[in-house]
């Protein structure tokens, strides 16, 4: 990569390093490095860090949370922007305005999703308990339209604040184009990035919410694994279930060198100890291949696949 990160660094007025890990910064915690790495905390970084890197035609990659993500073992090329927050804002968003039985929030990019979900709720603010297990960050979430429990961020997102290479726009629920697990801006792949979200909530009661939520976590504890992964592999196929189909082809537990299909949850894989990227997309391969066998079904990826990856490695996902 012939890009100079000191002169990066310079230009964007953060600290850019060279052959970073990103298994640390990923669910699964596996993955190979990218070859520049920076932090951003506040809106106005990240706008910053991406405009310069368009300017340079240096390609970038932006993480979040790093959950729904699995990084190649041979890593990224280019830029990757991990989206942080501000000490003391990881959880929070600002009040933008407020009355007896509704508020808005204005939300980092950064900021992450299961601590907001808290948050909201510790304050009587309803309507984002669905989210208290999500282990992503609330920009991430925006752009692929995460959901859980019956709730989703498409009921959620008043407006967004995005980056794209001819300016900032900001775009209101309606121009996001949510459907399932998706929005305009990851079903088109345009180049975009989401720079801040605002929040419509309702107003209620604090110990409904917070009840709500243990209901949530108690149910995700029983019926999903504990182990690291990078959380629900495939969509489901409405009406169906993508772990009730890879359970039955017989594959709950199967292993591939350190990943696994785990035991608990057909459509989770986890990293039972040194599971490599690699390890993982055989497993995925094997499973969709059993399921449209067994019942003609294509099952269709729902993490995003990212880095520098072998064909074969890849072919049929």
């Amino acid at each position: 990569m012939g890009v100079d990160s000191l002169e990066l660094s310079y230009a964007v007025g953060l600290d850019v390093e060279r052959n970073v890990p990103l298994g640390p910064f990923t669910s699964l915690k596996a993955g190979g490095p990218a070859d520049l790495f920076v932090r951003t905390r506040s809106a106005a970084e990240l706008s910053r860090v991406l405009t310069e890197a368009h300017r340079r035609d240096l390609p970038w990659m932006l993480l979040g949370g790093g959950s729904n993500v699995l990084v190649s073992d041979r890593g990224v090329r280019g830029l990757v922007i991990k989206a942080e927050t501000a000490a003391g804002q990881r959880n929070r968003g600002q009040v933008l305005s407020e009355s007896t039985d509704a508020v808005e929030l204005r939300c980092e990019a950064g900021v992450l999703t299961a601590g907001l979900s808290r948050w909201t709720a510790s304050l009587g603010f309803r309507g984002m308990e669905w989210a208290a297990g999500i282990p992503g960050t609330i920009g991430g979430a925006a752009a692929g339209n995460a959901g859980a429990y019956g709730g989703d961020m498409a009921t959620n997102v008043a407006r967004a604040r995005v980056w794209f290479p001819d300016g900032v726009q900001v775009l209101e629920v309606g121009e996001m184009g949510y459907a399932y697990r998706a929005s305009r801006l990851k079903r088109t792949g345009e180049v975009s990035a989401v720079l801040q979200v605002d929040l419509r909530l309702g107003r209620g009661s604090t110990d409904e919410a917070l009840a709500q939520i243990e209901a949530n976590e108690l149910q995700r504890r029983t019926n999903q694994p504990t182990e690291r992964s990078c959380g629900s592999v495939f969509k489901n196929p409405a009406p169906l279930y993508s772990g009730q189909l890879i359970e039955e082809c017989g594959l709950k537990g199967t292993a591939q060198g350190g990943a696994q299909i785990s035991e608990k949850h057909g459509n989770f894989f986890v990293n039972r100890g040194h599971a490599t990227a690699s390890d993982v997309v055989a497993l995925m391969r094997m499973a969709k291949q059993r399921v449209y066998q067994a019942r003609g079904v294509a099952l269709e990826v729902e993490i995003l696949l990212v880095g520098e990856w072998a064909a074969e490695e890849v072919d049929g996902l």
